[in-house]
C-alpha cells in the first residue's frame, strides 16, 4: 500500500513541475503556453480588428469594418482599409520576425520605412501585438481570424 502512494505522490510531483516549467517558458506575455503549430504558421493568414487601444484608450472605433492585415507565409504583408471612394488605403511589403521571434517587423514596400511590433499572445485565431512610438505612446492591438 505504501508503494501505491509513494508512486502516485512522486506522479503528483512529476505532473505538478511540469506545468510549471511550461508556465514559466512560454514565448508571448499573455500566452500560449504551448503550441503544436510554429510560430510562423500561427503568425501567417488574414487577421481583422478586434480591439485597439493607445495608451489606455479604446481606439477601435477609428478603424474601418473592412481594416484586415493579410500576412503571407513567404514573407509578405498586405493591410487592406476598404472604403468607399478615396477613403480605401492599401500597404504592402514584408515582414520578418525580430531574432527571438518575439517582435515582428513589417517594411513598407514602397517607402522602406519599418514597423516593429512586440507580440503578446499568438495563437491559431488570436494574434495580440503592441507598437511603442518613439514618443513613448504604447498602442495595443488585438486581432482575430
Amino acid at each position: 500500500m505504501k508503494t501505491k502512494t509513494i508512486t502516485g505522490f512522486i506522479a503528483l510531483i512529476a505532473i505538478a513541475a511540469s506545468v510549471a516549467t511550461l508556465d514559466s517558458c512560454k514565448k508571448y506575455e499573455e500566452g500560449p503556453a504551448f503550441s503544436l503549430r510554429t510560430k510562423k504558421a500561427r503568425l501567417t493568414g488574414d487577421w481583422k480588428i478586434a480591439s485597439v487601444t493607445n495608451d489606455g484608450n479604446d481606439i477601435t472605433s477609428s478603424f474601418n469594418s473592412n481594416f484586415e492585415w493579410d500576412i503571407e507565409g513567404d514573407g509578405a504583408y498586405t493591410v487592406k482599409a476598404a472604403g468607399s471612394g478615396t477613403n480605401t488605403a492599401n500597404l504592402s511589403g514584408k515582414w520578418k520576425f525580430g531574432e527571438d521571434k518575439d517582435d515582428v517587423y513589417f517594411t513598407d514596400g514602397t517607402t522602406g520605412s519599418e514597423v516593429s511590433y512586440r507580440i503578446t499572445r499568438l495563437k491559431n485565431t488570436e494574434l495580440w501585438m503592441k507598437n511603442t512610438a518613439s514618443n513613448g505612446s504604447v498602442t495595443y492591438y488585438k486581432l482575430k481570424q
